[in-house]
């Protein structure tokens, strides 16, 4: 916490909005020829104008470098929200513009001195970077969407849309873009290769995500680049649902452990989705099997003494009354492979969109399991440092979360709260249809809630 309050100091001389994401960090979504530079911000289309002229244009588009001045001026991007709504909030509050700015491949003081030393559209490359190659899914998580997963795509080609009033679902986001399937030709992947041996020179951290990555052959492709060409100063991370097969959980690990082993990349962490534990997490995330997925995790974790995993949890609005028994899954991994360093890592983003599935639109009583979910970290923090235990930084994440579900922001209006707990009950109830899932058996103490939406909704006929 310490480098988080210096690097927030270091950030804020330049200005309240500043944030070296827009310039070091990038993510990719080839698929759909679609970046941003953090997963707050929507994702917006890479012009392929600007691609033909120099395919830096990946991660230098224009409309960035427009974020990047705004930031330099002093101002606050309007697509940064999600920071400033934690900012905002009364009393002393820590966003992600300073978690991920004080993140450990970066120097916040010297790439802050080097980006005021540079005219504000200078094409620079990230030092982080994550790629999407193709939406090949094996999940249709509910708070997801057609861009990011194959399935979605066919499910809403044979249901159609969700009669819902915000729809990232519905079949006009097919139509109106192009989404590159995996076996056609696609200029965006081709501009990343091009791209490729001027690029890995200055990353520092690369990483693979989906769809899901080990069913894409580009994934593959990469890590026998990296075999013949190593990048011994690289950290390579890959995303997975660990939701395939076993077999291809153990090729992916022994390929990393023998460019681990021998210095072909400096190290490799993975990245795995789950926000709940038990049949509450399979009904978020449909297609997820927790007991293939924790058969995958220690098939992973055993390969190699030295690999990590981070637990990428999007807490939304059913994560809230279900959270403690991921809680208590993390203590029991952990206790049994953090042998003298912290391999069972996990961050607790708030879910901010489809409005049916955020936190805010919960009645305040719910709180109450997010104090006891804080008010259980808390107790196993220790005083004396145990890697099998939580964390002061575990323990603030969360605490935003709770001050953020009290307090909202100004994005949170009353029309947003209603809208979302009608569109609760639309959702759910065709989502239940769509699954052959139940979802008063998986959520009783959601039941109550449900029914009070069923009636605004029936009120607003």
């Amino acid at each position: 916490m310490d480098r988080v309050r210096k690097t927030r100091d270091t950030l804020n001389s330049v200005g309240p909005g500043f944030c070296l994401m827009k310039w070091r960090n990038e993510t990719l979504y080839l698929h759909m020829g679609d970046n941003h530079s953090c997963y707050h911000p929507r994702p917006r289309k890479i012009p392929l104008e600007e691609i033909k002229i120099d395919v830096s244009a990946l991660h230098n588009t224009q409309w960035k470098k427009e974020q990047r001045k705004t930031m330099l001026e002093g101002g606050r991007p309007e697509e940064c929200y999600y920071c400033w709504n934690i900012e905002d909030l009364p009393g002393e509050h820590y966003s992600d513009r300073m978690f991920h700015s004080a993140s450990r491949w970066l120097d916040a003081q010297k790439e802050t001195e080097y980006i005021k030393s540079i005219p504000w559209d200078t094409n620079v490359n990230p030092m982080f970077l994550e790629v999407s190659f193709g939406n090949g899914f094996n999940f249709k998580c509910g708070y997801c969407c057609p861009q990011a997963s194959s399935l979605w795509i066919d499910e809403i080609k044979k249901h159609g849309n969700y009669d819902i009033s915000y729809n990232q679902y519905g079949i006009e986001f097919l139509d109106q873009m192009k989404v590159y399937s995996d076996d056609e030709p696609n200029p965006y992947v081709n501009a990343f290769w091009e791209w490729w041996p001027n690029l890995k020179n200055d990353l520092r951290v690369f990483r693979i995500t989906g769809g899901e990555p080990l069913m894409n052959s580009n994934t593959w492709k990469l890590l026998d680049m990296i075999d013949k060409d190593p990048c011994p100063d690289l950290e390579l991370n890959m995303n997975s649902n660990l939701g395939v097969s076993n077999e291809k959980i153990k090729r992916m690990s022994e390929t990393m452990n023998n460019l681990l082993t021998t210095n072909k990349v400096k190290s490799f962490f993975l990245y795995t989705s789950i926000d709940a534990w038990g049949s509450q997490a399979e009904y978020m995330r449909r297609g997820l099997d927790v007991e293939l997925w924790e058969k995958n995790l220690e098939t992973y974790l055993n390969t190699n003494p030295n690999f990590q995993v981070s637990f990428m949890i999007t807490y939304n609005v059913l994560s809230v009354a279900y959270f403690r028994p991921l809680l208590e899954k993390i203590l029991e991994l952990r206790k049994k492979f953090n042998k003298g360093q912290n391999r069972i890592h996990f961050d607790t983003p708030y879910l901010k969109e489809p409005p049916h599935w955020m936190i805010n639109i919960l009645p305040k009583e719910f709180g109450k399991f997010i104090d006891d979910d804080l008010k259980f970290i808390r107790e196993h923090i220790p005083d004396v440092h145990n890697f099998n235990k939580f964390s002061e930084h575990e323990y603030e994440k969360l605490k935003r979360v709770r001050d953020y579900f009290y307090e909202g922001g100004q994005k949170i209006t009353e029309e947003l709260i209603k809208n979302g707990r009608i569109d609760f009950y639309k959702f759910f109830t065709e989502y239940d249809k769509r699954s052959n899932l139940n979802f008063n058996n998986t959520f009783p103490e959601y039941i109550e809630f449900l029914n009070n939406c069923k009636q605004l909704y029936e009120l607003s006929r």
